[in-house]
């Protein structure tokens, strides 16, 4: 495998409800800026890994998403690949992008994520949410779910009542991480919360399923993203060039198997252990957060939290800016927003930006190397699959 692979370019339209606009015209603008970025045309590219989580059940478009979706762009002849995992399929994308390139198959390939999640009949799109579980053993949801809300609220209400009883989280703690969140989101030019927010809003918006708020969870975005992979030496070299140094993927443990480690566990452990470097060896992360209390999870689950400690890192700031280890300075899900199938790679712009220096307002002092997860769907209550990256500098 090549180890030289890098992202040479990254791209993002927006994140928002946009009901006026196709997912052709949202691809057409991230695309064209992550190849303005990389300074390469469309026919530099040699093979696209297309990632999209609803379409089949928001638009009716199945089979050939992305061959129909970046077909107006010029990007047609190479290998078109079509990704679905949920909320994972950013993160999937890029993995098999890096792999792509790794393997020495092609030298420049490109990952785009595009979702257009919101539709005029609300009702579509949470019922399109519910495919993200077993439809045949779909977890009981409270009275108005599937009609007022996604099912899976639901499923972060029970996480987030499981952090108050065994890890000593409060209902302050939740909010202070949500806040934190929503006041980097009002920096971020391409978030679709941009109102910002202290923990008081947090508390006081409105209760979706006990004890999560609105302001809790992330709202329902469409958007795209798209990042470029390559390998040529010229590019390696280039000082705006950030390194993949690992990229794993894990999924949700068999059931005879209660003590190995769940998809985030698995994915991030397997990526420390390929780039040769710990929880203590990154910088900041960026991290699932569906809801304040994923993330909350993910914090221990990835490593850099010790079990226990969610609460005195939330009330003590430890993932904020000024923090020793900042989580989510793009806005994460709950500000930035959640196109489900570009939310993994909307992760891996915002990054790319820190790590180059470019954040602007967001910028961080210390940003060598990050660590960038996403999940996506349910199986059995538990995290159906999950990615992590490990990017760095030069």
């Amino acid at each position: 495998m090549n180890s030289q692979v890098v992202i040479s370019g990254v791209g993002m339209h927006p994140f928002g409800k946009f009901l006026d606009l196709s997912m052709k015209d949202m691809a057409k603008v991230a695309v064209d800026a992550a190849l303005a970025d990389a300074a390469i045309g469309v026919d530099d590219v040699q093979a696209l890994f297309f990632s999209n989580a609803l379409a089949g059940l928001i638009t009716g478009q199945e089979c050939i998403r992305g061959e129909v979706t970046v077909y107006p762009l010029g990007l047609g002849g190479i290998p078109i690949h079509n990704v679905e995992n949920a909320c994972a399929s950013g993160g999937n994308a890029l993995h098999l992008a890096w792999m792509a390139v790794a393997s020495g198959m092609y030298d420049t390939v490109l990952a785009l994520g595009v979702e257009k999640a919101n539709h005029e009949d609300r009702q579509r799109t949470f019922s399109a949410y519910a495919a993200g579980m077993d439809v045949e053993q779909a977890f009981a949801t409270g009275e108005g779910a599937g009609q007022e809300r996604s099912p899976f609220v639901d499923r972060q209400a029970r996480l987030a009542s499981t952090l108050f009883e065994e890890r000593g989280v409060t209902m302050e703690g939740l909010a202070r991480v949500a806040s934190r969140s929503l006041q980097a989101a009002r920096l971020n030019p391409y978030a679709h919360r941009r109102f910002g927010g202290t923990p008081e809003d947090v508390l006081n918006s409105r209760v979706v399923v006990d004890p999560l708020t609105v302001l809790m969870s992330s709202p329902v975005s469409d958007g795209a993203a798209a990042v470029v992979v390559t390998s040529r030496p010229d590019v390696v070299r280039s000082a705006r060039s950030v390194s993949i140094l690992a990229s794993r993927m894990a999924t949700r443990p068999p059931k005879n198997k209660p003590d190995a480690p769940n998809a985030v566990e698995g994915s991030a452990l397997a990526a420390y252990e390929q780039a040769g470097l710990g929880p203590e060896d990154m910088d900041f992360a960026e991290v699932h957060d569906a809801s304040v209390a994923y993330e909350l999870m993910a914090w221990t689950d990835v490593g850099i939290c010790a079990p226990g400690d969610e609460q005195r890192w939330a009330m003590e700031g430890v993932t904020e800016a000024s923090g020793s280890m900042p989580v989510n300075r793009s806005g994460g899900l709950v500000g930035r927003g959640h196109a489900l199938g570009a939310s993994g790679l909307a992760q891996v712009h915002d990054v790319v930006a820190q790590l180059r220096g470019e954040a602007g307002e967001l910028q961080l002092p210390t940003a060598e190397r990050a660590l960038v997860q996403i999940g996506g769907g349910v199986v059995d209550w538990l995290t159906a699959a999950s990615s992590v990256h490990i990017l760095g500098r030069g």
